[in-house]
């Protein structure tokens, strides 16, 4: 299974309150489980295909000891819609926390195996601890 992941709002808050910016509620354990899977970055600071940036971006605020899961995270490359940076011949599950409807408008011919989760860290800020609690 491919695991594509977007960072600020899913992994990083991005809300403009005090935990700007700061590691998401159980991003360790989420990141240990993700360690079976291929994962890869679906994000705008590594839409080119280069994971420098969204490595630098993730390693400002988690400890050392994740670092080895942050850099086996692969690129995608992509221009306008995220969507375009899967691969829709596997299984997969993309979480990201803005979708756009013209990303929306491709999961209704998605395959069996093939899931979006919108994460909404404003209104459930532990969203991430039941993920891998529930689905990973």
């Amino acid at each position: 299974m491919k695991i594509y992941l977007d960072i600020d709002g899913t992994m990083l808050h991005e809300d403009h309150w005090d935990n700007q910016n700061l590691a998401v509620a159980g991003l360790a354990e989420f990141l240990h489980a993700l360690r079976p899977h291929e994962t890869y970055w679906l994000t705008t600071h590594c839409r080119d295909g280069n994971p420098e940036r969204a490595r630098e971006i993730m390693k400002r605020h988690i400890p050392e000891e994740l670092y080895p899961d942050i850099d086996r995270i692969k690129p995608t490359v992509w221009d306008t819609l995220k969507t375009d940076g899967i691969d829709w011949t596997s299984e997969f599950i993309w979480f990201d926390n803005d979708i756009s409807d013209a990303e929306w408008e491709r999961f209704p011919m998605a395959d069996k195996g093939q899931q979006v989760y919108e994460v909404n860290l404003i209104e459930n800020p532990n969203q991430l601890i039941e993920i891998t609690r529930d689905l990973l």
